[in-house]
């Protein structure tokens, strides 16, 4: 009996929760349009950035490109370039510079369109933190067997840094792998020919808990590392790389390490973005960071260095 005056009694609540629901129209303010750029620079390539005009939340379909903007860079307040545009015969349009990115100097980005509120921005791109080494820990190093007859290579590796900056230790990373194709004779794959193709592609990764708590994918294809990720000083990263492949003609032969060090504006704006993707429900989202004054979008620079490392197998 008590069982069935629960049963009652909760399906009278969820009727009444029901009732209580009603939709509520919200009223968004208009916003007048305004010029969104974008633009991630690095030392010895030109500044590459897109420009677009901001939509409202309800829109539908991509953002409007205009055909005619006015795009120049300043270097400590004087005039140095004014960017042109490009079309990568594709749907990106971006604007281009001829002058190449120098380290450590801080340009301001100006946009200007006609009947638009103009856009201003600043940045620099940081001299590099360089790599100490990239370790393999050959002793560790296992198969995983995957579907179809593959398997993958795990692969733990230790990232050490020269020096960790006592400040603004913004970084971000990038893995990559090359596996060779062999020939197969009589069933054999015959390491002794030349390979008949390689490929690359990004290398996914494993770490512990604290660490996948504090890196995030980035739409620039790699992994930001925040900040507090160096509170103890800790002079290293550690991940477990996978490289899959199929064993019957293929061989893991490098695997690339890409690091990178970040503008304040660039790891911002990026953190931000993933802050974006990872909010529950119902938690109050994170505002993008937006460094663009008079309009929207981000300016920022970053520098890298490069690491090549062999993968010994068998092992």
């Amino acid at each position: 009996m008590r069982t069935k005056y629960a049963i009652l009694l909760l399906v009278g609540l969820v009727l009444f929760a029901v009732r209580c629901v009603r939709e509520v129209d919200i009223d968004l303010p208009e916003q007048p349009v305004r010029i969104v750029a974008l633009s991630h620079f690095t030392p010895g390539q030109p500044f590459r950035v897109e420009v677009s005009l901001s939509q409202p939340l309800t829109a539908a379909g991509d953002p409007t490109i205009p055909f005619s903007a006015d795009v120049a860079i300043a270097l400590e307040g004087k005039f140095l370039d004014k960017l042109f545009r490009v079309s990568d015969d594709g749907p990106r349009i971006y604007w281009e510079s001829r002058d190449l990115v120098a380290p450590e100097s801080a340009y301001l980005l100006s946009v200007r369109i006609a009947g638009i509120e103009s856009v201003q921005a600043l940045s620099y791109a940081p001299n590099p933190v360089l790599l100490d080494r990239v370790q393999i820990d050959t002793g560790n190093i296992r198969l995983i067997d995957l579907a179809d007859g593959k398997v993958a290579m795990r692969v733990p590796i230790k990232v050490y840094l020269m020096d960790l900056p006592e400040e603004k230790r913004y970084f971000a990373f990038n893995l990559a792998q090359e596996v060779a194709t062999y020939p197969v004779v009589n069933g054999d794959i015959r390491l002794d020919l030349p390979p008949d193709e390689y490929s690359y592609e990004p290398t996914k990764f494993l770490a512990d808990g604290r660490t996948l708590a504090l890196v995030y994918d980035t739409p620039e294809g790699v992994v930001l590392v925040n900040e507090n990720f160096w509170s103890d000083d800790n002079t290293f990263l550690a991940l477990d790389a996978l490289i899959p492949f199929d064993p019957a003609d293929q061989r893991p032969r490098n695997l690339f390490v890409e690091w990178r060090t970040l503008s304040e504006e660039f790891y911002r704006y990026h953190l931000s973005v993933a802050r974006q993707g990872n909010n529950l429900p119902l938690n109050d989202p994170d505002a993008l960071y937006n460094n663009v004054t008079g309009g929207y979008g981000n300016f920022s620079g970053y520098s890298f260095v490069t690491d090549t490392i062999s993968l010994p197998y068998p092992f």
